[in-house]
């Protein structure tokens, strides 16, 4: 029997949730992912980790398809672009693929992460035509990394729920879910959490293992405070719609 499970759920606002680890906002036509830690395998290897440089890296593609989707006017990462800004051609490539494929008729922006010291300066570098930035306001929300503190539109320290400030998209934390049978079999999979005020990503990097929602805290002070209702596991091409009943990372 075919799974009925769906590939995207359209929340109340109209915001799309996609189980290809990203979120459409329609009104501006925007498409959004987190986490893309390009030239993760040689960041690691220059460190002295032995990863296997025959396994491909499909990110770049897998963007292509969403842009062929959707359509977008703008694409926007929400930080972590990279693992390590290192000058190194492999790394440079795969920012002049990203560049490259949004290149005509779409506004790639780059919310920095922090991941991404040194990232403006190796793009200025290589000349490659990304807008950096900290945070974009799109759609009557704040999309930004997540692994700080949070400037309010008054420019003052963000407290979540205050009426003057954006609800926010954010990635960092590379949240999932496991899943089991009850029996034997167990998967841990990419997931959404969503809350009021609050939607956090999961990484789009498939070198990202992903933080077990309820065994591992979070990290930055945004998903810290959060209650989450509801989290949207990516199985595969379908997500799968868990209730949280308002709890945190921390709890069991």
């Amino acid at each position: 029997m075919a799974s009925t499970a769906p590939t995207t759920v359209t929340l109340a606002d109209g915001l799309v949730l996609d189980a290809r680890r990203c979120v459409y906002l329609p009104s501006s036509q925007t498409l959004a992912v987190a986490d893309l830690h390009l030239g993760y395998v040689w960041s690691r290897r220059t460190r002295g980790a032995l990863l296997p440089i025959a396994t491909p890296d499909d990110t770049i593609d897998r963007l292509t398809r969403l842009r062929d989707a959707y359509q977008p006017r703008r694409l926007v990462v929400l930080g972590d672009i990279v693992h390590e800004a290192l000058d190194l051609p492999v790394l440079q490539q795969l920012l002049k693929e990203l560049c490259e494929i949004w290149a005509t008729g779409t506004e790639l922006i780059f919310c920095l992460g922090n991941h991404d010291r040194h990232l403006e300066q190796r793009l200025r570098d290589w000349k490659l035509p990304a807008s950096c930035r900290p945070h974009l306001d799109t759609d009557g929300y704040r999309l930004i990394h997540g692994d700080g503190p949070i400037p309010s539109l008054a420019g003052d320290s963000f407290a979540l729920g205050a009426k003057e400030e954006l609800p926010c998209i954010i990635g960092h934390e590379h949240p999932a879910l496991t899943l089991g049978d009850g029996v034997a079999s167990r998967v841990k999979c990419p997931a959404f959490l969503v809350t009021d005020g609050l939607i956090v990503l999961p990484a789009f990097s498939f070198w990202a293992a992903g933080s077990e929602f309820g065994r591992q805290p979070f990290l930055g002070p945004l998903a810290r405070r959060a209650l989450f209702h509801t989290a949207y596991a990516c199985a595969g091409p379908r997500l799968l719609r868990m209730p949280l009943r308002g709890k945190s990372s921390s709890d069991r």
